[in-house]
């Protein structure tokens, strides 16, 4: 057990250092995007977050007003609003003002919903609205506003 914490650990501040890095290209949009890929994928503002978890790849979420996890895989609820689920298969829905959800894996899918960025760095396609886009090694950063 000790060594499987210490691998959790590990792994979640090599995936907070990976989800900092800053963006080549921003892209604006309102409301709702769709996203499946691989690689990394931070959602950081107000609204909700809808993860279709596959089994493969951690996931953390933070400051969580609502969250609902149906599913198998584990999950550590941690000091300070964090809760790290790894390998989960199932759905986890999260909502909260001041919502951080970082996803790290070779097929995260997901859809979010309100106002701030999504930064998505690696290998997908993401759907704003009606617009469709590419993620890249780079990385992109989506701006979320509500609609009008």
């Amino acid at each position: 057990m000790k060594r499987f914490v210490k691998i959790a650990v590990l792994v979640l501040v090599l995936g907070l250092l990976a989800s900092t890095v800053v963006s080549a290209e921003t892209v604006e949009g309102t409301g709702t995007i769709t996203a499946r890929g691989a690689g990394v994928a931070r959602v950081h503002g107000s609204g909700t977050v809808d993860i279709r978890g596959h089994g493969v790849g951690t996931g953390w979420v933070r400051n969580a007003e609502t969250l609902k996890a149906s599913g198998r895989g584990i999950r550590w609820d941690l000091p300070g609003g964090i809760v790290f689920f790894a390998g989960w298969s199932g759905h986890i829905y999260a909502s909260g003002e001041e919502l951080a959800v970082t996803m790290i894996g070779g097929l995260i899918e997901f859809s979010a919903s309100g106002t701030g960025t999504v930064l998505l760095k690696g290998r997908g396609n993401y759907w704003l609205n009606s617009e469709h886009g590419p993620w890249n090694p780079e990385g992109i950063t989506l701006q979320l506003q509500p609609v009008q």
